[in-house]
C-alpha cells in the first residue's frame, strides 16, 4: 500500500504539472532556452567554448523596486549577484567579463514550436576578478548598463582561459497599466509546481499580465491528499491577488479515495488487462454532492470581487476516450460532474454574491459533443464561456447564434482561448493576439510560458531563493498588453483587402477614449498560420513589402512588436509588411486617431500583388460551348486598371483577354466564353490565368479545373461501374491530407505516422428522380476489414467491465451500483476517424446556415465556417459485425453538430443509418465504392437541381494505411475548413466546388 500511495502521489504531481504548463503540446514539441536553434551560435556557447571547470548561477537580482525578477521597466537599473562555483580541486584565479548581448527570437514561417535565436549586438562588458578555492564559490555583483531599447538580453560570463557560461536572461519592457481586471483579455500560464513561486506572479505584474489559469484538484476533506492540495491552492491564490492577477481554475481530480478500483484506469487489452496508456480519473458519482460543496467553498472563498477567481472550468482537455490530463469517462459522466460544478458556483453566487463564470470543455467541438448533442439548451445557462485550444483561425464558437445571443446576467457565451501556443517569439506575438481577438475571442493565450520566462527555486546558504528570468518575448507580451490590452476589437480596416490592419477601440476609461485606439498592422497572415486556412492565401507578399504613412504634422506613432518607436523620415512612417505585427497609434492630441485611420486608408502600399484570382470549374459540357468564371479581388486600397488573360495548356480554344477596372478592395466576377471543344478523357484542364495591372503589379494562377456536371441516369448499384460509361470523371488531387496542428496539440502522445498509400481516386456523380448516385474507383493495396455496424453498436462494450486485471496481475472488481463509465478502448464513430477505408460525401445547398458566416468586424471565411448541409459516410461493415455495408447520415438540417460517440445523447433530429444502397469491393489493388442515396434524405439538394440551380459538392476518401484525399484539396475556391466533414479536428477543404445537373431528356425514362 505504501508503494502504491507514493505512485499515486507521483501521478498527481504530473497531472498538476500538465494542467499548469503543458495541457497539450509539450516535451519534444516545445523548444525553449538553450535548446532553441541558434542559441549557441548567437552567444558563442558552442560545446568547445563552454566552461567546464566552473559554473555560474544567478542568486539575486534587483531591478527598480522589485527583486527576484529579471525585468526592467523604462529608466530602471539592475544589479545581479552571481555565484561562481569551482568544479575542480584546483584554485582558479582569473579575470573575466560579463557580456551583455541583445538578441531576438523568430519562429520561421511554417514552424510553431521552435524560436530561432539571433544576436543583435554585444552591448557592453563588465569586468570582474574571480577567485575560486578548490570546489569553492565566489559571489560577484554585476551592474550592467542595459540599453533603454525594449527587448531581450542575456548575460554570458567569459573567464580568461576557462571558457564561457550562460548566466542570465533578462528583458526591458514598457511600463504596465496598474490594477486588477475582472475579465482580462490575455492570460499567461503559471509554471510547473516545482518551479512555482511568488516571483512568477511579480513578473506577470511587471509585464502587465492580468490573468492566468491554475489547476484545482478535488479531494474530499477526509482524503489524505486534501490538506496539501488546499494549502498550495491557498498559497497560489494569495500570490495572484497580491499581484493583481485574475485566475481561472481548471478543476480536476486530486484523490484516489474517490476512484473506482482505487486507482486511475487506463485502456484495457482485449483480455481485460490494464495497458500503458493515459488513464481516466473521473471520480465516482457518490462524490458529486461533496464536489459541489467544494466548488461552492472555492467560489465563496476566492470569488470576485473579494478575491481574484473569475471562472472555473471542468478538466483540462477532456477529450473523448483519452486525454493528456486524466479524463477518459463517458459523456454522461462529464455532464453529471459539470452540473455539480455549475450548481456549486450558483450557490456561491446566491449566498456570497460572487461573480464567477462557469464554462470550459477546451474546444467548441467538445462543447457541442458533451453539452448540446441532445439538441436542447439545458446547459446554455451554465456556459458562460467556452474555452478553446489550438483552433487556429477556427474559433467558430463566436459564430454560434444561440451562444452570441444568450440572455444571462453574465452576457453572451464568451470565447476564451486558454491554450493555443502558436506565437512563440516576439515578432509573432502582437499579430497573433490581434488576429485571435478578431476571431471573437475575448481572452487569449498565444504563447508558451516557457518562451516568456524561466523560474528557478534555489537554496542559497540554506535559505530559499526564487529567481525568475525573462526571455525576449516578454517585451512583446508587455507591449501587446500596453497597446491592445482590454481594448475591444472593432474591425479589419480593409474589409476585403491587404495588408491586415486590426483596429481596436480606445479604452472607455481612458482620459481621451477616442484618441486611445490602436491599430495592429500585419503584412502576411500566412507567416503565422497554415496558409491554406487564410483568406488571400494566393496573394504573394514581396520580402521588402512596406506601407508608407504620410504624417506631415507628426501626429502618428509606430512601434515594433516590443514597443520600440519607429522613427519617421521626412514626414512619413514606413512599416514593413511581413509576418511581424506593428502597433500604430495617435499622439493623443484631439483628432490624432482619426488622422491615423485616414492615413492608413490612403497609405502607399508597396510589394503586395494587386489581385487575388479565384478560378471556378466549368459547369456545362465543353462540346456544346461553356464558360469560365474568375473571381478577382483588388486587395489594394486604390483602383486599378488591368488586363486579364486566360488559356488552357491542354485545350485548343481561343479566349480573348479582357480589360477590367477594379475599385479599391472591389470583388468582381469576370466571365470568359469558351467555344465548343473536345473533352479530355480525364476531365482535367490546366488553366493559366494572369492579371497585368501595369505599374500596380501582376498576379497569376495555375490550377487544374474540371467540368462539373452530374449526369442524369439510373445506376444499378452492384459494384460494376459499366453503368457509368460516359459520365464525367472527377479525379481527386493527389495531395494527401496529413495531421494538422490541432490534432498534434490535442493528442501529443499519439503516433500520427501514416503510410504513403497512393489513394489516387476517380469519382463519378449521377442522379435520377429517386436517387443521388455516387461511385469511386480508388487505388488501394491495403484492404480494410471494415467497421462496426453503427446502427447496432454495443456502446457498453467500449467501457470497463465488471472485473479487470491490474498490470501486476491482481484482479480488480468494479464497485457494485456504480455505472461503468471509464473507457476501456478508443471509440469507433461513423466518420471512420481516419483509421478505416471509407468515403464521405457532402453537399452545400442552403443559404441559411446554423452558424453566422463570420464574427463581427471581419470578412466571411476569415474564420472557419459552416459549409456542409448534408453529409454521409459510406462504410464497409466488418464480418465480425455482420458484414455488408452501411450508409450513415452524419449531417442534415436540424442535427446538432456531433460525432456519434458511444453513449452520446440522442437528439430529436439525429444522424443514423440511411435506407439507401451501397456496395464496396476490392479487386487487384483497387477499391470500388458505389452508392445510391434517396432524395428523401436530402430534399433541398434535389429541389435546387429541379430548379436548374447549381449545388456545391465534395467528397473525402480515407485509407486505413495512408492519408485521406479530398476533391477540393488545394483549389483556389476553397480553404481548409473544419466543418466540411467530420471529424471537426481533422483537416478538410471547404465545400465550394459548384456542380450543375444534366437535365432529364424527354426520351429518358426511369
Amino acid at each position: 500500500m505504501a508503494n502504491n500511495r507514493w505512485h499515486i502521489s507521483h501521478i498527481f504531481i504530473c497531472i498538476i504539472a500538465l494542467a499548469l504548463g503543458s495541457g497539450s503540446a509539450i516535451g519534444a514539441q516545445m523548444i525553449t532556452g538553450a535548446r532553441m536553434p541558434g542559441f549557441a551560435e548567437a552567444f558563442d556557447l558552442a560545446p568547445s567554448q563552454q566552461a567546464k571547470d566552473y559554473s555560474v548561477e544567478e542568486i539575486a537580482v534587483s531591478a527598480g523596486s522589485t527583486t527576484g525578477v529579471d525585468v526592467l521597466l523604462p529608466g530602471e537599473h539592475v544589479s545581479f549577484t552571481f555565484r561562481f562555483k569551482n568544479q575542480t580541486s584546483q584554485f582558479i584565479r582569473a579575470t573575466g567579463v560579463m557580456q551583455l548581448i541583445s538578441y531576438r527570437t523568430q519562429v520561421p514561417a511554417g514552424e510553431v514550436w521552435a524560436p530561432h535565436v539571433s544576436k543583435i549586438a554585444n552591448e557592453c562588458s563588465t569586468p570582474f576578478q574571480l577567485s575560486l578555492p578548490p570546489s569553492g564559490t565566489d559571489d560577484i555583483v554585476i551592474e550592467p548598463r542595459v540599453p533603454e531599447r525594449f527587448g531581450g538580453y542575456v548575460l554570458v560570463a567569459d573567464v580568461a582561459g576557462e571558457g564561457r557560461s550562460f548566466a542570465a536572461a533578462l528583458a526591458r519592457s514598457l511600463t504596465p497599466d496598474k490594477g486588477r481586471v475582472q475579465f482580462p483579455t490575455y492570460a499567461l500560464d503559471a509554471t510547473w509546481p516545482q518551479f512555482m513561486n511568488e516571483n512568477v506572479l511579480a513578473l506577470f505584474e511587471k509585464l502587465g499580465v492580468k490573468a492566468m489559469r491554475l489547476p484545482a484538484s478535488y479531494a474530499p476533506e477526509s482524503a489524505p491528499e486534501y490538506p496539501a492540495l488546499q494549502r498550495n491552492l491557498d498559497l497560489y491564490m494569495g500570490w495572484a491577488k497580491r499581484h493583481d492577477v485574475s485566475v481561472m481554475l481548471t478543476l480536476d481530480n486530486g484523490s484516489m479515495t474517490t476512484q473506482p478500483l482505487g486507482r486511475p484506469r487506463p485502456w484495457l487489452s482485449s483480455e481485460g488487462k490494464m495497458l500503458k496508456s493515459k488513464s481516466d480519473e473521473a471520480w465516482m458519482p457518490q462524490y458529486d454532492p461533496d464536489f459541489q460543496n467544494w466548488v461552492e467553498r472555492l467560489a465563496t472563498r476566492y470569488g470576485w470581487p473579494n478575491g481574484n477567481l473569475n471562472a472555473v472550468e471542468l478538466w483540462n482537455e477532456p477529450w473523448e476516450s483519452t486525454s493528456i490530463s486524466g479524463w477518459g469517462a463517458d459523456i454522461s459522466r462529464y455532464r453529471e460532474i459539470y452540473t455539480s460544478m455549475a450548481q456549486g458556483v450558483e450557490a456561491a453566487r446566491r449566498k456570497a454574491g460572487v461573480q464567477v463564470l462557469i464554462g470550459g470543455t477546451c474546444s467548441s467541438s467538445n462543447a457541442r459533443d458533451k453539452l448540446f448533442a441532445d439538441g436542447s439548451d439545458k446547459f446554455l445557462k451554465w456556459l458562460d464561456f467556452v474555452s478553446v485550444h489550438y483552433q487556429p483561425l477556427a474559433a467558430d464558437a463566436a459564430e454560434e447564434p444561440a451562444w452570441r445571443n444568450r440572455k444571462s446576467p453574465y452576457g453572451p457565451v464568451r470565447v476564451w482561448d486558454t491554450e493555443s501556443w502558436i506565437a512563440n517569439s516576439e515578432d509573432r506575438f502582437p499579430a497573433v493576439i490581434a488576429s485571435m481577438r478578431a476571431q471573437g475571442q475575448s481572452r487569449t493565450a498565444g504563447i508558451y510560458a516557457g518562451n516568456v520566462y524561466d523560474s528557478h527555486n534555489l537554496t542559497v546558504d540554506g535559505k530559499p531563493v526564487a529567481i525568475v528570468q525573462a526571455w525576449a518575448p516578454a517585451a512583446a507580451v508587455a507591449a501587446t498588453q500596453k497597446f491592445i490590452g482590454q481594448r475591444d476589437f472593432h474591425q479589419l480596416l480593409f474589409p476585403d483587402g491587404l495588408p491586415w490592419v486590426f483596429a481596436f477601440d480606445g479604452l472607455p476609461s481612458a482620459e481621451k477614449a477616442k484618441e486611445d485606439g490602436t491599430l495592429v498592422v500585419l503584412g502576411d497572415l500566412k507567416a503565422l498560420y497554415d496558409p491554406n486556412r487564410t483568406v488571400f492565401r494566393s496573394v504573394r507578399i514581396a520580402p521588402d513589402a512596406h506601407l508608407v504613412l504620410h504624417d506631415p504634422a507628426l501626429r502618428l506613432r509606430a512601434f515594433d512588436s516590443n514597443g520600440n518607436a519607429l522613427p519617421p523620415s521626412d514626414g512619413a512612417l514606413t512599416i514593413p509588411l511581413n509576418g511581424t505585427g506593428y502597433f500604430l497609434r495617435g499622439d493623443g492630441r484631439r483628432g490624432s486617431f482619426a488622422a491615423l485611420l485616414s492615413a492608413v486608408k490612403s497609405a502607399e502600399i508597396h510589394g503586395i500583388e494587386p489581385v487575388e484570382i479565384v478560378a471556378h470549374d466549368m459547369t456545362s459540357p465543353l462540346q456544346i460551348g461553356s464558360s469560365l468564371r474568375l473571381t478577382l479581388t483588388n486587395v489594394l486600397n486604390r483602383p486599378i486598371e488591368a488586363r486579364v488573360s486566360v488559356h488552357f495548356t491542354n485545350l485548343s480554344v481561343s479566349i480573348a483577354s479582357q480589360q477590367v477596372h477594379l475599385a479599391a478592395n472591389e470583388k468582381r466576377d469576370v466571365i470568359f466564353s469558351l467555344s465548343p471543344a473536345s473533352l479530355s478523357p480525364q476531365n482535367v484542364y490546366s488553366l493559366e490565368a494572369s492579371v497585368d495591372a501595369g505599374t500596380q503589379g501582376t498576379a497569376a494562377l495555375h490550377e487544374e479545373l474540371h467540368v462539373n456536371q452530374i449526369a442524369y441516369r439510373t445506376i444499378t448499384v452492384d459494384g460494376d461501374l459499366k453503368d457509368w460509361t460516359g459520365v464525367l470523371p472527377q479525379i481527386l488531387p493527389g495531395t494527401g491530407i496529413g495531421v494538422n496542428l490541432t490534432e498534434e496539440a490535442w493528442l501529443p502522445y499519439k503516433d500520427f505516422t501514416q503510410g504513403t498509400g497512393s489513394n489516387l481516386a476517380t469519382t463519378y456523380l449521377a442522379y435520377d428522380d429517386h436517387y443521388f448516385y455516387f461511385a469511386a474507383k480508388i487505388a488501394d493495396t491495403t484492404p480494410d476489414a471494415g467497421m462496426v455496424r453503427f446502427a447496432k453498436r454495443d456502446d457498453d462494450s467500449y467501457f470497463y467491465p465488471g472485473q479487470v486485471q491490474a498490470p501486476d496481475g491482481v484482479a480488480l472488481t468494479w464497485p457494485q451500483g456504480v455505472r461503468h463509465y471509464s473507457y476501456r478502448r478508443h471509440f469507433d464513430t461513423p466518420s471512420g476517424t481516419g483509421e478505416h477505408d471509407n468515403v464521405q460525401i457532402a453537399f452545400n445547398v442552403l443559404a441559411n446556415k446554423p452558424l453566422l458566416p463570420n464574427p463581427p468586424g471581419v470578412m466571411p471565411h476569415f474564420v472557419t465556417y459552416w459549409d456542409t448541409d448534408y453529409e454521409f459516410a459510406l462504410n464497409t461493415v466488418a464480418p465480425a459485425f455482420g458484414g455488408g455495408t452501411e450508409i450513415w447520415r452524419l449531417q442534415s438540417p436540424g442535427i446538432p453538430r456531433k460525432h456519434f460517440f458511444p453513449r452520446q445523447p440522442r437528439s430529436p433530429v439525429d444522424g443514423g443509418p440511411v435506407d439507401g444502397q451501397l456496395v464496396t469491393r476490392y479487386e487487384n489493388g483497387t477499391r470500388i465504392v458505389e452508392a445510391a442515396i434517396p432524395w428523401s434524405e436530402m430534399p433541398e439538394v434535389y429541389a435546387r437541381i429541379q430548379r436548374g440551380e447549381t449545388i456545391k459538392f465534395t467528397c473525402r476518401v480515407s485509407d486505413n494505411k495512408g492519408p485521406a484525399h479530398e476533391l477540393a484539396t488545394g483549389r483556389s475556391v476553397s480553404t481548409t475548413n473544419s466543418f466540411t466533414f467530420h471529424d471537426d479536428w481533422k483537416t478538410h477543404w471547404s465545400n465550394e466546388l459548384e456542380f450543375s445537373a444534366e437535365r432529364k431528356k424527354p426520351t429518358q425514362k426511369q
